[in-house]
């Protein structure tokens, strides 16, 4: 029974216009669904952080302050883990839901370069991985995995998961070209040829992707450069999530919602459940934060009305759906935010940035220590709290900008925006000078943003 509604759903969401991959959907208990959760993959290569999520997912879920509701996964086919605890409507709601999602990753620009065969990938990962630690031991590889986590979101999409080493030192000859204008500076003394050197400089760039670089150019085992590159290639695979999560959900949650009240299928007594689950998604969210389900699903309506009212009168060739459509297709959670969230809506859905009494002071503190205030209801800033965390896939920005009698120099390229933990800095610090065995320093700024430099030795 529940398949075949399941299937009636997915030719009505079809006949909606959405376009997802085949999906198959798993009734799993509470277990394998914390399981999955924590390691984010069915299957993953082993690692303690794994476990230390499961317990914590475990025990919230036990004192029932959080509660899994389906795991779906960019892939193709699409695979989704649902509930076995569920009433058979939470689960129709929760396919629904999933059945947007799928959408939404076939169909996302930030999703077109993905690997749509990360299960499966996933599983040699972890048999490799498993081979290393059978020959150099559990200890030997999960102290390096946890050098690759440490940094595993500092790398740089814009170049891409595969790329070709820096081009070597050349001095490349360069022949001057004749243009229409050179008669009049009479310049009969510039050579016609001239000679560069190209490659002069390590990095040629500053470089954002810590982990291709060290995995590049760190005197590394071949084992060593493989884990580092297996944690690389999954960090790329979920960053597209990461940068989309607004978006993702409220597109998920606007179509679950939609499907219902078009599905013929649900009894009163369940459409009265459906209400009830619908309304515990998009809820508001808790203190100090927003549901980004509530806040994707509240901007999707938005638009949807705006651009119908546009079609209307004339003023716009797309109608509301199609403009839904068009920003699934196009956006990412920061453009989306910053091109739709009005000041009508910011005032309609009483959002407002918050933080430090002492704005001044930029040393991370505990929300309980802190004189939280209220620093402004206006749309700009309150777009700039919400996307602040979402640059850089949530990490500072830090760069190699120099090699220098191979000692390696970081450039934290946001420091008057951003303070680092020193705990945290000189660990990570220690880390990367333990792949590269020479010293490493890093520029950042302190508590008052002034300049400072920091120095680890292997």
């Amino acid at each position: 029974m529940f398949e075949e509604r399941v299937a009636d759903i997915e030719v009505l969401a079809r006949e909606q216009g959405l376009d997802f991959f085949p999906t198959s959907y798993e009734v799993v208990p509470q277990d394998i669904m914390t399981e999955v959760a924590a390691y984010g993959l069915p299957t993953r290569a082993r690692h303690w952080s794994y476990g230390k999520v499961y317990q914590s997912q475990r025990l919230y879920g036990t004192m029932g302050l959080s509660k899994i509701y389906e795991i779906v996964l960019n892939n193709d086919p699409s695979m989704a883990f649902l509930l076995d605890t569920n009433p058979e409507i939470a689960n129709l709601l929760v396919a629904a839901h999933v059945i947007g999602h799928v959408d939404f990753f076939k169909n996302n620009m930030m999703f077109a370069n993905t690997n749509r065969n990360m299960i499966n990938d996933a599983v040699s990962h972890a048999t490799r991985i498993d081979n290393y630690i059978e020959r150099y031991g559990l200890e030997t590889v999960e102290h390096l995995m946890d050098i690759g986590f440490a940094l595993d979101r500092h790398i740089d999409p814009h170049l891409g998961l595969n790329r070709a080493p820096y081009p070597e030192r050349r001095v490349v000859e360069k022949e001057h070209q004749a243009q229409p204008y050179d008669d009049l500076f009479n310049d009969e003394t510039a050579p016609s040829v001239t000679y560069e050197v190209e490659g002069d400089r390590f990095p040629p760039h500053p470089e954002g992707d810590l982990l291709w670089f060290l995995a590049t150019y760190a005197r590394l085992e071949p084992w060593q450069r493989d884990v580092l590159q297996i944690i690389r290639e999954e960090s790329y695979y979920f960053y597209p999530q990461f940068l989309t999560k607004i978006m993702n959900e409220g597109w998920a949650s606007y179509w679950h919602a939609e499907l219902f009240h078009q599905y013929q299928g649900v009894a009163p007594d369940e459409m009265l459940e459906f209400a009830r689950l619908h309304a515990s998604v998009v809820n508001p969210g808790a203190r100090y934060s927003v549901n980004p389900y509530f806040l994707g699903y509240s901007l999707l309506v938005d638009i949807e009305k705006r651009w119908d009212d546009l079609h209307a009168k004339g003023e716009s060739a797309l109608t509301g759906r199609e403009k839904l459509f068009e920003v699934r297709r196009t956006e990412d959670d920061i453009s989306f935010l910053r091109n739709y969230l009005t000041t009508d809506l910011v005032e309609k859905l009483e959002l407002f940035s918050y933080g430090n009494r002492d704005s001044d002071v930029k040393k991370p503190q505990s929300m309980q220590s802190q004189d939280i205030v209220i620093t402004s209801r206006e749309r700009d800033n309150v777009i700039e709290a919400l996307i602040s965390a979402r640059y850089n896939y949530g990490v500072p920005f830090i760069r190699v900008a120099d090699v220098v009698k191979n000692e390696l120099y970081l450039d934290h390229v946001n420091r008057d925006a951003s303070f680092l933990d020193r705990n945290y800095a000189n660990q990570t610090l220690a880390y990367i000078a333990e792949l590269w065995q020479h010293p490493v320093h890093l520029k950042t700024g302190d508590e008052k943003g002034q300049e400072v430099f920091l120095m680890v030795e292997p």
